[in-house]
C-alpha cells in the first residue's frame, strides 16, 4: 500500500450557519509528508449542491498554498457566507478535498455543515439566456428569462418587461410566478415590431425586473435589433421636358431652363439622406441646380426634389433633344440603392426663332426665288380635276377648282400653253390672279368634270360645283350655252361629278352628288340641248341615304349606261334612245360586296371605263381600296329581287381579273384603243400603265406590278389616253400641275 505524503486535518467537524448573519468560518490544516516542494489546494462540495459557476457560497484564504518543503504545513481558512444548497435547511455534509498539481494523490475530510432558518427578505435571481436578438418588422421574437429564488422561504414573483413601447409585446408586459425557496422558473416575453415605417431599424434595449412579495427586486438587460427591410421608390412625374415649356409665336430668348420633379418615397423603415447626381451624354452640355441639395427621407413619407437643367438654345434649327441620367445617392446603402437607381431625363431643347417662323422665311424665300426664276410659269393655282386630250390629240383642256379652263399644246416632252389663246379681261377666277397666257375661260365655280362633244371636237362640256352645265367653245373659250334643271329646287348647288355623251352628241348624261342622274336630249347636232331633261333618282330607287353618282360612261353601243358611286356598287342603265320621257325601264345593280369584306357609305367606286370599239363589254372599275376589277357585262345574270319595295334587279356578272392596284384610293381608269392598255391613277400620286392580253385580262408575264410613269407627291385626279400619234398620258393633279406623258 502506498504511503500517503497529504495529511490534513479540520478544526471542527460541526459547524453552525445562519443566512443573513455572521459568516461560519474554520481551518484546514495540510502536511506535506512528500520529499518534494509542492503546493496544495481546497475544493468543497455539498450534498446534494447543483453546480452553478455563477454561484459562490465560500471563500478561500489563501485560495492556493505557495510551495512548501516537505514537513511543513499550510493552513487554509473557509469562510461559509451563503447556503450551499439554495433554500435549504437542515444538516449537510461538506466534503472538503485537499489536492496537489505535483502529487498523485488527494485527501478528503468530512464536516457537517448546519444550515438555520433565516428571516432576512426574499433574494431573487434574474438571468437571460439569450441578452441579444434580432427581429424584422412584424415579426415576433421570444424572449426568455429565468428567475431564481435564492432565500429559505417561498415568495410570489412579478416579472415585468419595459424598455420598449407596451403595443410590441403581443401579450402583458407581466408575468406573474410562484417560487418556492430555492425554486427555478422561466418566463417568456413575446415581442412583435410593427409596421416599417413604425419600427425604425436600430438597437431597442429593454430592462427585465422581478419584484418579490417579500424581498428585493432583481433586474436584467437586453437588447432587441429591429433589422433593416424595405425599399426607397424613385419616380419623376414628366420624364420629358421642354424648353421653353410653353410654345410661343414670337421669338422667346430669355427661356433657358427646364425643370424636373423627382419623388422620393420611403417605404423602409431606415432614415436617409439623399443627394441627386446628375450624368449621362449630355452631361457636359447643361448646368444644375437642386433644391433642396440633400433630402431628407423620414419613413413613409414621399420627398420632392425639384431640379433645374439649364442650357444654352440655339437661334435656329430644328431642335434638339438632351439626355440625362439622374442617380440617387443615400447615406445608409444596407437595403441599396433607389428601386430604381436613376432615371432617364429628356430635355428638348427648341431654338429661339419659332420653326413655323423659321419656315415661313424658308417659304417666303423659296416663293420669293421661284417667282425670280420662273416668274411666268403657267400653271393652275388649285387642283386639277379633269384632263382631257382634244378629238385629233393636238391639245389638252384642263378643268381646275380655281375655276379657269386651260388649253394646252402638246410638245415633244411637255404640255405648253396654247400661244393661240390669251384671255383678255381681268384674269381672276375663284378670288385669284391667274396666269392669262393659255387661260381659255373663267367659270362661275370649280369645275368638277369636262367631256369633248363627240361629233363637234371644238366644243366641250363642263361640269361646275354649283350645279351648272356650260357648254364652251374651243379654242376661244366662248360660252355657247349653259344647263341646269330649273325645275327641280334642289339642282341649285348639287355639284356635276361626271358627263358622258352619246357617239352621236344628240344626248348628254350628267351624274351629281345628290344621287341623281339627269339626261339631256336635243334634236340635231347643231342645235341647243332642251331645257328640261329627263332624271332618275337612284339614291331614292335604291333606298340608299347618301348616295352619290361619282362616274358615268357609256357602252360603245350606247345601250347600256353605267353608273358609279359609294357603297361600292354599280348601276346599269339599259337605255334606249327612243324612249318617251317616262318611259324609264327598271335598273340593275352590280354590288361589290361579295369582292369585298367590307362595304360602306365611304366606300367608292371613283372610275369606269370600256373597252373602245368592243362589242363585248368590256367594264374596268376602280374603287377606295385601291383595287381594279374587269367585267364582262354581256354575260351578267339577273337575280331573284328579294325585296320588293326596292324596283332594281341584282346582277351576278363575272370578273374576268381583279387586282390590287394600289393602297388607296384609284381615281381614274383610261383604256387604249385597242384595249391592251389600261392606266390608273390614284391617291399614291402614280400613273401606271397596265399590260392587258386579249382576252382583257392583266399579263402578268409583261409587268405584273404595272409600270410606273409618274410619281407625284399628291393625288393623281385625272387622266386621259391617246396611242393615234404614240402612246400619250397625260394627269391632272393636286399639285395644280398638267403633265404629259409618252410611252416608247
Amino acid at each position: 500500500m502506498e504511503k500517503s505524503v497529504i495529511n490534513a486535518s479540520l478544526s471542527t467537524e460541526n459547524l453552525t450557519f445562519r443566512p443573513g448573519d455572521t459568516p461560519a468560518s474554520f481551518e484546514v490544516t495540510v502536511n506535506n509528508d512528500s520529499d518534494r516542494f509542492v503546493n496544495f489546494q481546497l475544493e468543497i462540495t455539498a450534498a446534494g449542491e447543483t453546480r452553478n459557476s455563477g454561484y459562490v457560497w465560500y471563500k478561500l484564504q489563501p485560495e492556493v498554498a505557495a510551495a512548501k518543503p516537505p514537513g511543513s504545513s499550510t493552513i487554509f481558512q473557509v469562510l461559509i457566507f451563503n447556503t450551499p444548497i439554495v433554500g435549504f435547511v437542515g444538516t449537510v455534509n461538506l466534503m472538503v478535498k485537499v489536492f496537489s498539481p505535483q502529487l498523485a494523490q488527494q485527501c478528503r475530510l468530512v464536516l457537517r455543515l448546519k444550515i438555520e432558518r433565516d428571516n432576512r427578505p426574499t433574494q431573487l435571481s434574474l438571468e437571460l439566456p439569450v441578452r441579444e436578438f434580432q427581429v424584422y418588422p412584424r415579426n415576433s421574437v421570444d424572449i426568455p428569462v429565468r428567475v431564481r429564488n435564492l432565500s429559505q422561504q417561498p415568495t410570489n414573483v412579478t416579472l415585468r418587461f419595459t424598455g420598449v413601447d407596451p403595443s410590441w409585446l403581443t401579450n402583458s408586459a407581466e408575468r406573474r410566478l410562484a417560487l418556492d425557496a430555492g425554486g427555478l422558473a422561466e418566463a417568456t416575453f413575446q415581442c412583435q415590431p410593427p409596421s416599417v415605417v413604425q419600427a425604425p431599424s436600430q438597437n431597442y434595449p429593454f430592462l427585465i425586473e422581478a419584484v418579490s412579495s417579500n424581498g428585493y427586486p432583481s433586474s436584467t438587460q437586453g437588447n432587441i435589433e429591429v433589422l433593416p427591410v424595405g425599399f426607397i421608390e424613385f419616380t419623376t412625374t414628366h420624364k420629358q421636358q421642354k424648353i421653353p415649356s410653353k410654345s410661343a409665336w414670337l421669338p422667346d430668348w430669355k427661356s433657358n431652363t427646364a425643370s424636373f420633379e423627382l419623388l422620393f418615397k420611403n417605404a423602409s423603415n431606415l432614415y436617409q439622406q439623399l443627394d441627386v447626381q446628375i450624368q449621362g451624354r449630355d452631361e457636359r452640355k447643361c448646368s444644375f441646380k437642386k433644391s433642396p441639395e440633400a433630402a431628407n427621407l423620414n419613413l413613409g413619407e414621399t420627398t420632392k426634389v425639384i431640379l433645374d437643367v439649364k442650357t444654352k438654345r440655339p437661334w435656329v434649327g430644328i431642335g434638339k433633344t438632351l439626355l440625362l441620367e439622374a442617380k440617387s445617392e443615400l447615406s445608409d446603402q444596407r437595403l441599396g440603392s433607389t428601386d430604381p437607381a436613376t432615371q432617364t431625363l429628356e430635355v428638348q431643347v427648341l431654338p429661339i426663332i419659332p420653326l413655323w417662323l423659321q419656315l415661313a422665311a424658308i417659304a417666303l424665300l423659296a416663293a420669293l426665288i421661284a417667282w425670280i426664276v420662273q416668274p411666268r410659269g403657267v400653271m393652275h393655282t388649285r387642283s386639277v380635276n379633269s384632263v382631257r386630250f382634244s378629238g385629233i390629240g393636238l391639245s389638252v383642256v384642263s378643268g381646275s377648282d380655281d375655276c379657269t379652263l386651260r388649253l394646252w399644246s402638246i410638245g415633244a416632252e411637255r404640255l405648253d400653253p396654247d400661244d393661240r389663246v390669251t384671255y383678255n379681261g381681268q384674269p381672276v377666277a375663284c378670288d385669284q390672279r391667274q396666269q392669262p397666257k393659255g387661260l381659255m375661260a373663267i367659270t362661275d365655280d370649280a369645275i368638277e368634270v369636262l367631256r369633248f362633244m363627240p361629233l363637234q371636237n371644238d366644243r366641250v362640256a363642263v361640269g361646275l360645283d354649283n350645279g351648272v352645265i356650260e357648254l364652251r367653245d374651243v379654242p376661244s373659250g366662248a360660252k355657247i350655252s349653259q344647263l341646269q334643271d330649273f325645275k327641280d329646287p334642289k339642282a341649285k348647288g348639287d355639284r356635276v361629278f361626271d358627263l358622258a355623251f352619246t357617239p352621236n352628241s344628240l344626248n348628254l348624261f350628267s351624274g351629281y352628288g345628290s344621287g341623281k342622274v339627269r339626261l339631256w336630249s336635243r334634236p340635231a347636232p347643231n342645235t341647243n340641248f332642251l331645257p328640261e331633261p329627263q332624271a332618275i333618282d337612284v339614291q331614292s330607287i335604291l333606298k340608299l341615304s347618301g348616295f352619290q353618282v361619282r362616274a358615268l360612261t357609256l357602252s360603245p353601243d350606247a345601250t347600256t349606261v353605267v353608273i358609279g358611286g359609294n357603297f361600292k356598287r354599280f348601276i346599269l342603265w339599259q337605255w334606249n334612245q327612243n324612249q318617251t320621257n317616262k318611259q324609264f325601264p327598271g335598273l340593275s345593280v352590280q354590288n361589290l360586296e361579295k369582292l369585298d369584306e367590307r362595304v360602306g357609305r365611304e366606300d367608292y367606286i371613283w372610275a369606269l371605263a370600256f373597252v373602245p370599239n368592243s362589242a363585248a363589254k368590256i367594264l374596268a372599275t376602280s374603287d377606295s381600296a385601291g383595287y381594279i376589277t374587269i367585267w364582262n357585262l354581256n354575260r351578267c345574270q339577273t337575280l331573284k329581287n328579294l325585296n320588293p319595295q326596292i324596283p332594281v334587279n341584282e346582277l351576278n356578272c363575272p370578273t374576268l381579273d381583279r387586282w390590287s392596284a394600289s393602297k388607296t384610293s384609284v381615281r381614274s381608269l383610261a383604256f387604249s384603243e385597242d384595249g391592251n392598255l389600261l392606266v390608273s391613277g390614284g391617291d399614291d400620286g402614280r400613273v401606271v400603265l397596265w399590260y392587258l392580253t386579249p382576252d382583257h385580262k392583266l399579263d402578268k408575264t409583261k409587268a405584273a406590278e404595272g409600270k410606273t410613269i409618274y410619281q407625284s407627291s399628291k393625288k393623281i385626279n385625272s387622266i386621259d389616253l391617246k396611242t393615234n400619234q404614240g402612246t400619250m398620258i397625260v394627269s391632272g393633279s393636286e399639285d395644280f400641275q398638267v403633265k404629259l406623258h409618252r410611252i416608247k
